[in-house]
């Protein structure tokens, strides 16, 4: 069958490998694009990354893997999630004329859209309309982040 090498990531996101050895020339401690400190599992249960797929012995020739949005086995976001998230958070506060409920609303519809759930259909309508209130400074910073965490479902229906 098959196993799951070791993914290695940067705290923002950037993939370093998908077949982490310690001490290859492959790994990095830190990020070589951000600076950012690497990890090879999950902060919160200590679970390794899913990197490539090696077939019995043999290694799939795809040159990148996944860089997973939720741990596998406890299911809490990666750190590059959390802080795509607070980032999005941070430029919804910088938009005038939003009330405290719509910034509640506009920080649960950020989440949702780094899943593939029910509620993703409701986060899409509501952050459709956080962007058009947003000008065109905050909201392309908002559509970047929403590019990098959203589902590809989400991107697809947003037409971002």
């Amino acid at each position: 069958m098959g196993h799951f090498d070791i993914g290695q990531v940067c705290l923002n996101g950037h993939e370093i490998t998908g077949n982490y050895k310690p001490g290859s020339e492959f790994a990095e401690d830190y990020c070589s694009r951000c600076g950012a400190k690497t990890i090879t599992q999950c902060p919160k249960c200590q679970t390794s990354i899913k990197g490539y797929f090696d077939y019995e012995g043999g290694v799939i020739a795809i040159p990148t893997f996944d860089v997973p949005a939720y741990c596998y086995k406890c299911g809490e976001p990666f750190p590059w999630i959390s802080r795509a998230i607070q980032a999005a958070k941070e430029l919804t506060d910088e938009i005038e004329g939003l009330n405290e409920t719509e910034r509640i609303k506009a920080g649960e519809s950020l989440v949702e859209i780094t899943k593939d759930t029910a509620q993703t259909e409701v986060a899409i309508v509501r952050i459709k309309k956080l962007l058009a209130k947003a000008g065109p400074v905050i909201g392309d910073g908002l559509k970047q982040i929403i590019l990098s965490i959203a589902t590809e479902a989400a991107k697809k229906q947003m037409e971002l």
